[in-house]
């Protein structure tokens, strides 16, 4: 029953780093550019200080996996989160809400690996799938919270963030409560760093680097498209975050999805769902029916998506769990924070409609890459 207990301090903190602490500034973004008067290149560049400070921070959590607990990790996770928070909150110009921007990406680096640790030494191994994906399904449920809260809110996103900061110190303080205080550590060994799991690894890679560019434009501008499509209703500019975030549950059953079907079926549907929406919104915004089905698409595929990647990670990097689910969302961050700067040239050169159709491509390109075991089981 401790795989329960997990999910449910667990998925608040993933919901609280990456919903609240990263994935929120795209949403927030129209909010702030009405009081910071950011143009789309300074947007896109604070945005990919996000991914880079997650880049960092993965990195860190990886290499540290066995020198310090995970619990250790997880509770770091939620202190820089809060003090990204507060300073984004609170920040005068662009300078300092960039600060706020990167300390916030920290937490999410530091959030997810250790985890996977803690599921591998307390979780039986049938469950483990399933437990890392619905951990990782925080993402939307931080992502729908996120949009529900900045739709009462309207553009207080000053005090949205305030609040944001006061749930992410009550979600820390349950995590130090209830994750186990005498961890083992990861064995010394490799850490990981074994030349065979890493050639294996090189399609896992690659499919994340494209997936991460891909993806990156949707979270970053595709509120901001919206609100100001004049073709369509206001209101889906407003729900569009609620919508990502609800669709995104259907992400939490990646896990047993895997283990019935296999993996590259998994991962080719997330793929294809991921990449149809962006070119949707790029190709036909100015319908109201995509503008329902293409965040429905996003959100339900991009949370599916990165359970797909865990999964495949985890079966690679059988030395270390935290490597299998650190080194894919590494790359995919990596990926995104290459994506949003591109991004946001793309969109101030030749407009919305291009960048979203350009991502797709983009996305197609990365089903050429596929792990060689047909099926993988738990």
């Amino acid at each position: 029953m401790y795989e329960k207990k997990l999910i449910v301090v667990g998925l608040p903190m993933i919901a609280v780093t990456y919903g609240l602490s990263r994935f929120s500034y795209g949403l927030m973004l129209p909010y702030i550019n009405n009081t910071l008067k950011m143009d789309q290149y300074t947007s896109g560049v604070i945005s990919s200080l996000s991914y880079i400070a997650y880049c960092i921070a993965i990195v860190l959590a990886m290499v540290f996996s066995n020198k310090v607990t995970s619990k250790v990790i997880v509770v770091t996770a939620g202190l820089t989160s809060i003090i990204g928070l507060a300073i984004i909150s609170s920040s005068p110009n662009a300078g300092v809400l960039g600060l706020g921007i990167f300390l916030a990406g920290l937490s999410t680096g530091f959030s997810s690996p250790p985890y996977a640790n803690i599921i591998d030494q307390n979780v039986e191994p049938r469950l483990q799938n399933q437990t890392n994906s619905w951990i990782n399904s925080g993402t939307s449920i931080g992502t729908a919270f996120t949009g529900l809260i900045a739709i009462i809110m309207a553009d207080s996103w000053r005090e949205t963030y305030f609040i944001f900061m006061i749930i992410a110190i009550f979600v820390l303080i349950s995590n130090y409560k209830m994750l186990p205080k005498n961890q083992p550590l990861v064995g010394n060994g490799a850490v990981g760093f074994i030349k065979e799991e890493w050639k294996r690894a090189t399609p896992l890679i690659l499919a994340s680097l494209l997936l991460g560019i891909s993806c990156s434009a949707y979270w970053t501008f595709s509120r901001d498209f919206m609100l100001n499509n004049e073709s369509v209703p206001g209101y889906l500019g407003e729900w569009l975050w609620v919508i990502i975030g609800l669709a995104g549950l259907v992400g939490g059953a990646a896990g047993a999805f895997i283990n019935k079907f296999g993996l590259m079926p998994a991962y080719k549907i997330s793929v294809i769902a991921l990449s149809t929406s962006s070119l949707l919104l790029g190709a036909f915004a100015d319908h109201i029916v995509i503008g329902f089905l293409s965040p429905t698409l996003f959100g339900s595929s991009y949370i599916f998506m990165t359970g797909v990647l865990i999964v495949w990670g985890i079966s690679l990097f059988k030395s270390n769990p935290s490597f299998g689910l650190g080194v894919p969302f590494l790359i995919l961050a990596l990926g995104q924070a290459i994506g949003a700067v591109l991004s946001g040239i793309i969109a101030g050169i030749m407009g919305y409609h291009a960048l979203f159709i350009g991502a797709s491509i983009i996305g197609y390109v990365s089903l050429i890459f596929r792990h060689k075991n047909k099926k993988i089981m738990s």
